[in-house]
């Protein structure tokens, strides 16, 4: 299995397969196919799981899987702009409930509780599940926005907006708490809840908040609340 992620307005991962290699992906997330690749659906765990990944997860009942019969590629593609980032898994992260797009290997997508109701209670935040990936495996996440890293040391934290998260390692502890005074609350453009972080472990951001601009610039959405992006490392 080869990988090129196309970066752009419309960024796309293109994988090329060898025969009797498979590729799995978000139901819709297809571009192309060229080649000898065969395509089939599949509801993971039957119509319980399907609804569990769509009812707490937000995502579609199915799941998609390419089989190489013989030397292929599959293009895939984020639903709006943003980028693409491949992730080795050997393990677990834990990541905003749409920022899974595609895996290769044996990697199982369950749903997380978030660590507090805030997250769920902030429209346009990462509501009240997330996904967990574990397993062993190559994995593509897509965001809104471009990427941004860091490595949390131990007891070393970090505070972010809601809406700006794709991924976190099971290792860094997380909670949403409310912010301080009505006026910081109300005006400050950040929102009731920030998320607090706690290393050791590898963050990474944003997400929603680009996605959100664009459902509000197309008129499906309301504008978000959220402030500048980023975060505050102490």
């Amino acid at each position: 299995m080869e990988a090129s992620i196309r970066e752009g307005q419309a960024p796309a991962v293109v994988v090329s397969l060898e025969a009797g290699e498979r590729l799995t992906s978000e139901a819709g997330a297809m571009m192309f196919i060229s080649g000898d690749i065969s395509m089939d659906v599949e509801m993971p765990g039957g119509l319980m799981g399907g609804l569990k990944r769509k009812l707490l997860a937000g995502e579609s009942l199915f799941l998609t899987h390419y089989l190489a019969n013989g030397a292929g590629a599959v293009g895939i593609t984020g639903p709006f702009p943003g980028s693409i980032r491949q992730h080795e898994l050997d393990g677990e992260i834990i990541c905003e409930k749409h920022a899974y797009l595609a895996h290769v290997g044996e990697v199982e997508i369950g749903s997380a509780f978030a660590q507090r109701l805030g997250m769920g209670i902030r429209g346009g935040g990462e509501g009240f599940f997330l996904q967990r990936l574990t397993g062993k495996g190559t994995v593509w996440l897509h965001a809104g926005g471009d990427f941004l890293d860091f490595d949390l040391a131990p007891g070393q934290r970090l505070i972010i907006d809601t809406g700006c998260m794709v991924m976190i390692e099971p290792t860094v502890k997380y909670e949403v708490k409310m912010q301080g005074g009505v006026a910081k609350s109300l005006f400050g453009g950040e929102g009731l809840f920030l998320v607090h972080m706690t290393g050791p472990g590898h963050v990474t951001l944003p997400f929603s908040r680009t996605a959100r601009r664009v459902l509000a610039a197309a008129g499906s959405g309301r504008d978000e609340t959220g402030g500048i992006l980023g975060g505050i490392l102490e």
